[in-house]
C-alpha cells in the first residue's frame, strides 16, 4: 500500500517536471520577443524615414527597419542616416543624441570631430597666399612676399601689403589666420528672412541707411575679407552683425570665379574671431618707436639732437640738447676719461653732459613704454590729425629726436649704422602721451645717407618714456661747476671788479701715471695773488747727508734708508705733530744736515731749506692739501637751475660792468679752457641767485652767496688758513 502511494507521487512528480520544462522551452522566444520590442526605440529622421534604436548583441545600436545596422564611417562612431543626419548612440542605455543635421550644399564641409559645417573647406597657414580685409575701418592685406625682389613669392613669410617691414604680433596674426581660413559655422540660418532686394539686410549683410546712437544717419556697409589660397583659388566672406546675444557674427560666402561674385543663399553664424575682420590691422602690429637698440650698446650714440619748435628761432626750430658718445679708447688718460658724452652744441660749449641723465633718457628710447599702433601707413591727413605734419604736407612735429645707433648681430657686434629721425607730437593732455612717427636712414655702397626701410606707423608712446623731452636744460648737465680732475688743471684764476686777483700754476710732473688713470699724488702748485702773496706748495723732497742717508720727506711723512743696501732705517729724531688742518704729521728734531752743505728742517707744518750761502727757502707742507680745499670751495659751487632770458636781455646783463661779481678761467693740459663769469640778478627780485655764463653760454644760476666764499677761501689759502668748502663764508 505504501509502496503504491510512493510510486504514484514519483510519476507525478516526472510528470511535472517534464511539463515545468516543456512550458520554460516555450517561454523563452517568447520573453526573447517581448524584450527585443520593449527595447526597440523608434527615431524618425528628418525626411519621416523611421529607424530604431535597439539592444542587440548586449549593446545598443542603431537599425533601419529591415534590422540592418546603420553604417558608422566616422570616427567617432556617429551613425548616419540616408539623408546624412549624425545621431550619437549610448551603447549602454540606448540613450541618443542628434548631433547635426548634415544638409551641406555648394562648398560647404562638414567636420565630423565637431558637428559642425565649415562654409568652405579649410585652408591652413601653409596653403594660404593672402587675406585681403576690408571694413569701416579702410583696408588692409597680409601676403607672402619676398622683399628683396619685391614680388609676391608663397615661399616667404607674411608681411603687410605696403609696410612690409612693419612688425606684427606672430600669436595675434596666427588667431586672425585661423579665423580667416577655418569657416567653422557655430549653425546656419534656416530660412533667413531677405529684403525686397533678395538681399540679408535683416543680418547686416547688405548696405544700407542706418542711424547711429545721435540719431543721425549714416551709410552702414558690411565687411567682408577675401582669401586666396596658394593655387590662387579665391574664397569671400561677409561679416554682418553681432547677434543680439553676443555669441557670433553672421556671415555670407561670396563665389569668386571667372565670371564675378556671386553670393551663395544662405546665412551662417560664426564665433566672435570674426571680430578681428571688422577692426584696423593696428590691433595686430607691434608698436616700433626705434630701430632695436642692444642692452649693452645703447649708449654708443653719434649725432644725438633733440629740437623743438619755436617761432623766434631760426627756421622755426631751436636745438635742446646734442651730444656724441665717446669711446673709452678714445677718452682714456684725457682730460675726459670719466666723461663717456660731449656735447656737439654750440649752446653747450664747456658744459659737461650729466652722464646719468642722459643714459636714463637713452635707456627709456631703446625699452620704451609703448601704448600701440595708431595708425599703420598713415596719410598725411592722419599725420596732421596727430600733429606731425603742417598743412603744407611738410613734416613739423614738436619735438624731433635724431640720432645714429649701432646695428648689432646675435651676439650684440656692431656690424652697421643705423640713423633715426623720430618726430614727435606734443604731448596729448587728455592721455599725458605722445604720438610718434620713426624714419630710418643708412649709408649706401656710395657712403650717401639715404631713406632705408620704414615701419610706417604712428605709435602713442608711454608719456613717462619720453619725460626727458620736456627736461629743463641744467638737467642734461653736471651741475658742478668744476668737474675736472685736477690732475689736468694747469691753471687757476680768479678775478673781482674791483681788481683782486689769484692766480694758481699746477704741476703734477712728479707723479707716476698708470696707463689707465691719471693721478695727483705730487701734484705741486705755485700761487700768487694782487696783494703780494706768493706760495710754493710741497709734494716731497728727498736728499742725501753727510753719512750717505737717503731722507725722503712727504706732505705727511718722513722716512730714512741706508743710501748703499737700500735698508730702512730707524729715525730716533722722529716725532708725530698735528699740522694746521688737523692731520697728523712725522716731524724731525733738529735738522738734516746734507752732503752738499744744506741744512733741512721739518715740522708738522713746514719744510725749511737753509742754502749754504745762508738763504732759506720754506715750504708749507700741507699747501697743497689746502689748494685742494680751494678748488673744493669751487667745486661744490653748483649750477642751481636754468635762469631764462631773451637774447637782448642777456646781452644787456653781461655788458653792464655794475653786474659783473666774479670771473674764474681755468685751462688744461690738453688746451681746454673754460671762462666762468657770474652777474648779479638782485634788479630782478633775485637777490640769492647769480646768472652763470660759461663761454659766452648762459642760462643758468648759482647761488650768490658763494661768489665771495671763492673770494675768502683764495684768501685763506696765502695766509694758510683751514678752508672748510661746505662752510657759508
Amino acid at each position: 500500500m505504501i509502496k503504491e502511494r510512493k510510486d504514484k507521487l514519483m510519476k507525478r512528480r516526472k510528470i511535472a517536471i517534464i511539463v515545468s520544462a516543456v512550458l520554460v522551452a516555450l517561454l523563452i522566444p517568447v520573453l526573447i520577443i517581448v524584450n527585443d520590442i520593449a527595447t526597440r526605440i523608434p527615431f524618425y529622421d528628418a525626411d519621416g524615414t523611421k529607424y530604431f534604436i535597439k539592444y542587440k548583441n548586449k549593446t545598443f545600436a542603431m537599425y533601419d527597419t529591415d534590422g540592418v545596422k546603420l553604417s558608422t564611417e566616422s570616427e567617432y562612431g556617429f551613425y548616419i542616416t540616408d539623408i546624412g543626419t549624425l545621431v550619437k548612440v549610448d551603447e549602454e542605455s540606448g540613450e541618443f543624441e542628434v548631433i547635426a543635421v548634415l544638409d551641406t550644399e555648394y562648398s560647404e564641409e562638414f567636420e565630423l570631430g565637431s558637428g559642425r559645417l565649415l562654409i568652405f573647406p579649410h585652408i591652413d597657414a601653409e596653403h594660404i597666399r593672402s587675406i585681403e580685409v576690408v571694413n569701416s575701418e579702410g583696408s588692409f592685406t597680409f601676403h607672402r612676399y619676398n622683399t628683396e625682389t619685391e614680388k609676391e613669392d608663397d615661399t616667404c613669410e607674411f608681411v603687410v601689403k605696403g609696410a612690409p617691414y612693419a612688425i606684427f604680433n606672430k600669436e595675434l596674426f596666427s588667431s586672425f589666420r585661423v579665423n580667416a581660413g577655418y569657416t567653422l559655422a557655430t549653425r546656419k540660418i534656416k530660412d533667413p528672412i531677405k529684403d525686397e532686394n533678395g538681399e540679408f539686410t535683416e543680418y547686416g549683410l547688405a548696405p544700407e541707411i542706418r542711424i547711429n546712437e545721435d540719431g543721425e544717419e549714416y551709410q552702414y556697409t558690411p565687411a567682408y575679407y577675401i582669401l586666396t589660397d596658394t593655387s590662387g583659388k579665391q574664397y569671400k566672406i561677409i561679416v554682418g552683425d553681432l547677434l543680439v546675444t553676443g555669441g557670433g557674427y553672421y556671415v555670407q560666402y561670396v563665389d569668386i570665379s571667372a565670371s564675378g561674385e556671386s553670393k551663395r543663399d544662405a546665412v551662417y553664424v560664426l564665433d566672435t574671431g570674426m571680430e578681428c575682420m571688422l577692426q584696423g590691422v593696428e590691433p595686430l602690429m607691434d608698436p616700433m618707436l626705434t630701430y632695436p637698440m642692444s642692452v649693452t650698446t645703447y649708449y654708443d650714440v653719434q649725432n644725438f639732437l633733440i629740437s623743438k619748435k619755436d617761432a623766434d628761432a631760426e627756421g622755426g626750430r631751436v636745438g635742446v640738447v646734442g651730444f656724441n658718445y665717446i669711446d673709452m679708447e678714445e677718452r682714456q688718460g684725457t682730460v675726459n676719461a670719466s666723461i663717456p658724452y660731449e656735447f656737439i652744441l654750440s649752446t653747450q660749449s664747456g658744459f659737461v653732459p650729466n652722464t646719468n641723465n642722459i643714459t636714463a633718457a637713452l635707456s627709456s628710447l631703446a625699452d620704451p613704454s609703448l601704448v600701440g599702433v595708431t595708425k599703420l601707413m598713415p596719410s598725411d591727413q592722419d599725420l596732421i590729425k596727430y600733429g606731425l605734419m603742417n598743412e603744407d604736407g611738410e613734416f613739423d612735429a614738436e619735438y624731433t629726436v635724431s640720432f645714429v645707433s649701432n646695428i648689432t648681430d646675435d651676439n650684440d657686434k656692431s656690424v652697421g649704422k643705423v640713423s633715426q629721425m623720430i618726430m614727435i607730437s606734443e604731448k596729448d593732455p587728455e592721455t599725458g602721451n605722445y604720438y610718434a612717427y620713426t624714419v630710418l636712414y643708412h649709408k649706401n655702397d656710395k657712403g650717401e645717407e639715404e631713406p632705408w626701410f620704414n615701419y610706417d606707423m604712428i605709435v602713442e608712446v608711454d608719456g613717462h618714456t619720453l619725460d626727458f623731452l620736456t627736461w629743463e636744460s641744467h638737467k642734461w648737465i653736471e651741475t658742478t661747476l668744476l668737474p675736472i680732475n685736477i690732475a689736468f688743471m694747469e691753471t687757476l684764476r680768479v678775478e673781482t671788479p674791483d681788481g683782486y686777483w689769484a692766480e694758481f700754476e699746477l704741476d703734477n710732473s712728479k707723479t707716476e701715471q698708470t696707463s689707465t688713470n691719471v693721478m695727483s699724488t705730487n701734484l705741486e702748485v705755485v700761487g700768487k695773488d694782487s696783494k703780494g702773496n706768493a706760495v710754493n706748495t710741497f709734494s716731497y723732497l728727498e736728499v742725501t747727508d753727510t753719512s750717505g742717508v737717503v731722507w725722503n720727506i712727504t706732505q705727511t711723512d718722513v722716512t730714512a734708508k741706508n743710501g748703499a743696501t737700500g735698508q730702512s732705517l730707524d729715525i730716533t729724531t722722529a716725532y708725530y705733530a698735528y699740522n694746521t688742518l688737523g692731520k697728523q704729521a712725522r716731524a724731525l728734531s733738529g735738522y738734516i744736515v746734507c752732503n752738499d752743505g744744506r741744512r733741512v728742517s721739518v715740522t708738522a707744518d713746514t719744510v725749511e731749506v737753509t742754502e749754504t750761502n745762508g738763504t732759506k727757502t720754506t715750504y708749507v707742507r700741507y699747501a697743497t692739501d689746502l689748494f685742494r680745499r680751494y678748488f673744493e670751495t669751487i667745486a661744490a659751487t653748483t649750477i642751481e637751475d636754468q635762469y631764462l632770458m631773451s637774447e637782448k636781455e642777456e646781452t644787456a646783463l653781461v655788458n653792464d660792468a655794475s653786474k659783473l661779481l666774479l670771473t674764474i678761467t681755468v685751462t688744461d693740459t690738453e688746451g681746454g679752457e673754460r671762462l666762468y663769469r657770474f652777474y648779479s640778478l638782485t634788479d630782478r627780485g633775485a637777490s640769492r641767485k647769480a646768472y652763470m655764463t660759461l663761454n659766452g653760454n648762459g642760462g643758468f644760476y648759482v647761488n650768490s652767496t658763494r661768489i665771495p666764499k671763492i673770494v675768502s677761501d683764495a684768501n685763506r689759502f696765502f695766509a694758510f688758513e683751514l678752508i672748510d668748502s661746505a662752510s657759508k663764508k
